[in-house]
């Protein structure tokens, strides 16, 4: 008898596997790592395999001392924008161009050119970039176009590990609008972009809704990958719709903030408005609803890196005290006011993505004086990422202004602190439930669990959250971000010139 629902995340770092039941309990969840290969300054690209070998030993061990065959159903989510090259057979013929990867800086201009900003925005909901799929495929024709011939479909990772197991190469509109290629208000491949970038609309795969039978796990592979034969498998959605489901941002008007390695904004709304400067994202959710949001490249990344570079005092207390170096770090943090003595921190480590699109931008600490302190820097890195989210958060309340709360989920979610800053910067509460860390996972698991008829619909996640803490904003620190904001803002364009002349060397 089926007992479980079985989620993967086909994540940056590695392969997150969980086991629910039913009722939306973790029965039991296993990471598998794989490496990510950087190049070239600005290349990134990750072994298909690896994926896969990931996956397969993810399986074995969670299942573990059970029957593959109690699994009802698996569903996947995972990276998003990556260019992964198929053949017939479902073998790469070479690693994926993954999402971080910013080569096509070329390609993005030209596909700009040809289809011009507005336009390009108005169909697919994000502006040009070189990080997104179709402007990688047009990098691939230009430098590689034996690949590109022997190419039968570009797959995103969720979509190569449904098409091994099932042999149904598909994928889902949240990865589809990911690719660049996606009319979002028709929902179907768009003949513009396709035209424009020269690229065959038969190399991308069809498109299915979430939650849709995808196939059963074919008997071929079903060894390999620890399933029973005939396991259904469901298309799943790409990590940040995984996550926007999974923490029950369904209808107009929710919103949820995500620390993660990228950082993001996004609610769900009926306004159909587009941002005229066209600095965030907007997607197609349900019919008659939109997904509106801005993705930053390096928001956890920035205290990850503020951890391994500035933080050594604090990793050598979490191994002789016990506890987690964050433990140590958010004290320190909570002992600086807000505002970080005037100490801004541009989180650019990356480049960026919203809202500046600039692959040149850089990081910088400004306002460093001779008294200032290392517990001001620490803030003021929370403070940055914060503060780059506020301003697309405010875009999303210029198109429509019905938020009222906002829900988090990510690693960074565990740090009070952090919520204290995010609360007090956004002038709005921020909600964090049982389901914070785990929201992905729950929400691939439950796109599972209506594929087989377990749930009726997505509102089904609601009965397995509990909220946890409500961090509401503080008067005075309010006013002080307030302050802060126009000078983080302008600091940007201030050292834009600047940074792109440092990247020249």
């Amino acid at each position: 008898m089926a007992k479980y629902l079985l989620s993967h995340d086909i994540g940056t770092s590695a392969d997150k596997a969980t086991l629910f039941t039913f009722d939306g309990t973790i029965l039991r969840s296993r990471l598998e790592s794989y490496p990510v290969h950087y190049f070239n300054a600005n290349w990134a690209e990750q072994d298909a395999e690896d994926w896969w070998k990931a996956f397969c030993k993810n399986n074995h061990a969670i299942l573990e001392g059970l029957d593959p065959a109690e699994v009802a159903a698996i569903s996947l989510s995972g990276q998003m924008m990556g260019c992964l090259p198929l053949d017939r057979d479902c073998k790469p013929i070479r690693p994926s161009i993954i999402w971080t990867d910013g080569r096509a800086t070329k390609e993005a201009a030209a596909l700009e050119e040809k289809v011009r900003l507005q336009s390009f925005y108005n169909i697919v909901g994000i502006r040009p970039s070189a990080n997104f799929t179709i402007e990688k495929v047009m990098w691939l024709m230009e430098h590689e176009p034996g690949t590109y011939e022997k190419t039968y479909k570009f797959m995103q990772s969720k979509d190569f590990i449904g098409a091994r197991l099932t042999g149904s190469f598909v994928t889902d509109p949240s990865d589809a609008g990911y690719t660049h290629a996606y009319d979002m208000y028709g929902r179907c491949w768009s003949e513009v972009i396709f035209k424009a970038a020269g690229a065959d609309v038969e190399k991308f795969p069809d498109i299915v809704e979430p939650g849709t039978l995808i196939g059963k796990v074919r008997a071929s592979v079903a060894e390999e990958a620890g399933l029973a034969p005939g396991t259904p498998v469901a298309e799943g959605v790409g990590d940040g719709r995984a996550s926007m489901i999974g923490i029950g941002v369904l209808r107009p008007g929710d919103a949820y903030t995500s620390l993660g390695t990228s950082s993001w904004v996004s609610r769900i709304t009926d306004a159909p408005g587009m941002d005229p400067r066209c600095r965030i994202q907007k997607g197609a959710f349900t019919p008659g609803t939109y997904s509106d949001g801005g993705t930053m490249q390096a928001g956890g990344l920035s205290v990850n890196w503020m951890k391994s570079q500035l933080c050594l005092y604090e990793q050598e207390l979490a191994k002789t005290g016990g506890g987690s170096a964050y433990d140590y770090i958010n004290k320190e943090i909570e002992s600086c006011p807000a505002g970080a003595g005037g100490v801004i921190f541009l989180p650019y480590l990356m480049g960026e993505r919203a809202p500046l699109w600039d692959n040149g931008a850089k990081g910088a600490f400004l306002g460093l004086r001779g008294e200032s302190t290392r517990a001001e820097m620490l803030r003021a890195v929370m403070e940055g990422v914060s503060m780059n989210l506020t301003i697309i958060l405010k875009i999303m309340q210029g198109i429509k202004d019905d938020m009222t709360s906002m829900r988090i989920v990510g690693g960074g979610s565990k740090s009070a602190v952090w919520r204290q800053i995010l609360a007090d910067c956004f002038n709005m509460p921020i909600v964090k439930t049982n389901i914070s860390d785990e929201a992905g996972s729950l929400g691939t698991a439950v796109l599972a669990g209506i594929c087989v008829g377990v749930y009726q619909d997505l509102g089904a996640v609601h009965a397995f959250h509990k909220v946890e803490s409500v961090t509401e904003p503080i008067k005075e620190n309010v006013a002080r971000y307030r302050q802060l904001q126009p000078i983080f803002e302008d600091a940007y364009y201030a050292l834009r010139e600047i940074n792109h002349r440092l990247g020249e060397l």
